[in-house]
């Protein structure tokens, strides 16, 4: 199939600004799902997504592009088409795979302080909490807070190990810098 990448790119930079690119197709029965990333970021850094506008869709039949909104994958023309041939699996991380993507995004993820956070909490339990102070620029830093000393220490053997900085802030709280 054919598609017009010029048009594609023209309604991403009309979308969402000459910074992302045609990234991927997704085929559908009725539809092809033209996805954008970042052009500096990796797909998987927090710092190139974006919320709300949706894939650029071709609609096979009649041949028309069209700027989606994410909404209409939840409840409009395009649900159940996005994914109708995948099966959901939830990727099941390792402290290790965590790190290494650190490492290779030279950045930390919110995701990623949450997923290590459940993993040390799946072993040995913890009531912690991720939380921001406008003290911080909120996009470079994130404050991890537990009564569970033990996820402080966790967390500062972590980012030593990383090479990332980060502060104790007080036995129940490590600010964690997110960038490398």
């Amino acid at each position: 199939m054919e598609i017009d990448r010029d048009l594609v790119q023209e309604m991403i930079n009309n979308s969402v600004g000459n910074d992302y690119v045609i990234n991927e197709f997704i085929d559908s029965s009725k539809y092809l799902f033209i996805t954008y990333k970042h052009r500096d970021f990796y797909d998987d850094d927090e710092r190139g997504q974006l919320i709300g506008p949706g894939p650029i869709v071709y609609h096979k039949e009649t041949k028309e592009y069209k700027t989606s909104g994410s909404g209409e994958f939840v409840c409009g023309e395009y649900f159940g088409y996005l994914n109708e041939n995948d099966d959901y699996v939830e990727k099941q991380w390792s402290v290790e795979e965590i790190k290494n993507d650190i490492i290779r995004r030279k950045f930390v993820n919110h995701d990623d302080i949450w997923n290590l956070a459940l993993l040390f909490v799946g072993e040995n339990g913890d009531s912690g909490s991720m939380t921001k102070n406008r003290n911080y620029n909120l996009i470079l830093h994130t404050i991890y807070y537990s009564s569970n000393i033990d996820v402080i220490l966790y967390f500062e053997r972590l980012w030593i190990e990383l090479n990332l900085k980060y502060e104790v802030l007080n036995p129940n709280q490590i600010l964690l810098w997110k960038n490398m």
